[in-house]
């Protein structure tokens, strides 16, 4: 519906994987990273899911250059893809009435989280909550990665933190978690009445307790804490439109360029939630 606060989440199609993604500017979605990169342009498309329904496929992709595409370097514990964001321009700007949202930049420890995913469908939408139990920094201290565990009905499946009341379960009709297909999917914080995207969910986690099967009672997950790419992000969706002269300029270097170049011959329904290549790591 267009008038969901979740309308600016759509489904995300990569050839034929269905992952998530969401609305930072009217042309512009964020998503994982190991989603996109790498991936034939012309088999990306954003579906919108607001009033009518349609798809707008992808002209560009940007992919954060501070994606390392493994987990190499990162500090004891912390499981991600390094920087595991991309950011797609889409062929067109979306309608009016679909929502877009403003980065949070505050402090995600201990905050409400929560979560919107296609799951790997094209229009099944799902909601869900968990709080953010640790943050990992990175090598110059910024945290950069949100780590939750899925809480039970009682403290047997707590994973981390103390075996006390706060860390245990927000209730089964709101604790949520992740599991294959929910890669891109948004993680939100409200901010006075407002929802702001904190976070884009790209891993599940399986801990040394067990168990190891995905979406149970004492797993979790995590993602990327988007105020710490915020400046990247912003100089992509803001980059100025080159004015017309300029323009005259770029096409006359490409054509010198070209003439060397020829002579060099992707509704809570489930209380779980889900990503495909979202990366499965035992924490210590």
């Amino acid at each position: 519906m267009a008038d969901s606060p979740w309308s600016g989440v759509g489904s995300l199609s990569v050839g034929a994987s269905k992952f998530t993604g969401a609305l930072i500017a009217p042309g512009y979605v964020l998503t994982a990273a190991h989603v996109v990169a790498g991936a034939d342009l012309s088999k990306i498309s954003f579906q919108v899911n607001a009033g009518t329904s349609y798809a707008m496929s992808a002209s560009q992709v940007f992919v954060n250059p501070a994606y390392t595409g493994s987990s190499n370097g990162n500090v004891l514990g912390d499981p991600t893809n390094h920087g595991d964001l991309a950011i797609i321009k889409l062929s067109g700007a979306v309608s009016a009435d679909v929502p877009v949202y403003k980065l949070y930049t505050g402090n995600l420890q201990s905050k409400d989280l929560t979560f919107v995913s296609y799951s790997g469908s094209t229009t099944s939408k799902r909601t869900g909550e968990n709080m953010a139990d640790v943050l990992f920094a990175d090598a110059v201290g910024t945290r950069h990665v949100y780590l939750f565990d899925y809480d039970g009905p009682d403290l047997s499946t707590n994973r981390l933190g103390a075996n006390i009341a706060p860390n245990g379960t927000l209730g089964a009709d709101r604790e949520a978690s992740l599991v294959g297909g929910d890669s891109g999917s948004a993680a939100f914080i409200e901010v006075h009445g407002q929802w702001q995207l904190a976070g884009i969910n790209t891993f599940e986690a399986k801990f040394s307790a067990g168990p190891t099967t995905s979406g149970q009672y004492g797993t979790g997950g995590g993602g990327i804490v988007l105020s710490a790419h915020s400046s990247w992000i912003n100089s992509v969706v803001m980059a100025p439109v080159p004015e017309p002269e300029t323009f005259a300029m770029m096409l006359a270097g490409l054509g010198l360029i070209g003439g060397v170049g020829r002579r060099r011959m992707e509704e809570r329904s489930d209380k779980r939630l889900v990503p495909s290549h979202c990366r499965t790591r035992n924490s210590p």
